[in-house]
């Protein structure tokens, strides 16, 4: 695909509508990693800002995240939900935080038991 030359819509609009398709019909699946930046550039024709404005479209619409490892396909079934942000490391470190709070907790519980192997 590259721009059309009868469609009045910015190129960034046409690519993004290009994108948004191949993930309602299933070539581009939830979790997968989209191309790159500069494999859309190869594959669609358009300059980079075209891509990068598309998929700041597609990331604010929620059809796709982006981590330090590329864009990906958002799932919609996600308990996040199709338009939350993913979780920040900031998050998941606090996340780490509480569970091994918890593990801690419950190890202290486990020791006050009665030993249940006995019975």
């Amino acid at each position: 695909m590259s721009r059309a030359d009868d469609d009045p819509r910015p190129a960034f609009e046409q690519l993004a509508d290009a994108l948004r398709e191949e993930i309602k019909n299933g070539a581009l699946e939830p979790g997968q990693k989209l191309p790159s930046v500069r494999q859309l550039i190869e594959q669609y024709g358009f300059v980079s800002a075209t891509v990068q404005k598309s998929l700041t479209r597609l990331r604010n619409e929620g059809w796709i995240f982006t981590t330090s490892r590329g864009s990906f396909v958002r799932d919609p079934d996600s308990p996040r939900g199709a338009s939350a942000a993913p979780v920040t490391a900031a998050e998941f470190a606090e996340l780490q935080a509480q569970l091994a709070a918890l593990a801690e907790r419950l190890e202290l519980i486990e020791e006050r038991l009665p030993d249940r192997s006995d019975s």
